[in-house]
């Protein structure tokens, strides 16, 4: 047996080592998993992740990339959630949707170097945002389809607001860059997806509302009970009288 076949395959194939960004790329990075996450949690044989090492080709001529945001479909997710890191020869299907969000470490590979290792995965469509709305390419909002083998632009326009709109075939929803967010829109509903920063908006407005109608249910008891308190005292008083 060869030495490389009795590597652990999590030695042979580590997990994404840990190196910073800035927080704007950390942040939307965070935001579009977990808008994406939410959408399509509970669909079967679907995994959604970020910053997690892909490997495309196994030892000794190993290749690997890190997507900020992947999307598949057909695979088994506790499977790719127990292992250090992402085999395509052992999950059996490649990333359909990747976004890379632009950083001043990142931005050159997203575009110039990336495309060609996300071709050779196999990967269905390749988005680029540039958080910054500009500051390392434009348009801002980026997408690719592949068509055979090689890439073909996907249509990205201004939506009417000041922002920018692509629509994603695998994903069937919308991509919006509106200035340093990017949102994502189901267009048959015209629902937008919530990301954790909604969500957080939502429950602090919903612990308000409660508190509010606490406060307000408190208040409506203590006037009921000095109401009844004044009517005692006034029937007490008729009764003296009497």
């Amino acid at each position: 047996m060869s030495v490389l076949a009795d590597l652990d395959p999590d030695v042979a194939y580590p997990a994404t080592p840990s190196v910073p960004d800035s927080d704007l790329h950390s942040l939307v990075r965070f935001l579009c998993y977990g808008a994406l996450r939410g959408h399509f949690a509970g669909l079967r044989g679907c995994f959604v992740g970020q910053d997690l090492n892909v490997y495309y080709r196994p030892l000794p001529a190993r290749r690997v990339v890190a997507p900020d945001v992947f999307v598949c479909f057909g695979v088994d997710p506790r499977r790719i959630q127990e292992a250090a890191s992402y085999r395509l020869w052992e999950v059996g299907a490649p990333p359909a949707f990747v976004l890379e969000v632009a950083s001043e470490r990142t931005y050159r590979n997203d575009l110039d170097d990336k495309p060609a290792a996300y071709l050779e995965m196999g990967v269905s469509e390749y988005w680029r945002l540039d958080p910054t709305g500009g500051e390392f390419y434009s348009p801002a909002l980026q997408g690719d389809r592949r068509e055979g083998g090689a890439w073909a632009p996907i249509a990205v326009g201004a939506d009417g607001g000041g922002g920018l709109r692509g629509r994603s075939s695998v994903l069937g929803l919308d991509l919006c860059a509106e200035g340093r967010r990017l949102r994502f829109r189901d267009p048959r509903s015209g629902r937008w997806l919530p990301d954790p920063d909604d969500t957080r908006r939502d429950n602090d407005q919903l612990r308000q509302a409660l508190h509010t109608t606490s406060h307000e249910r408190d208040a409506e008891a203590a006037a009921r009970r000095a109401a009844e308190t004044e009517v005692a005292a006034l029937r007490a008083r008729l009764g003296e009288q009497a």
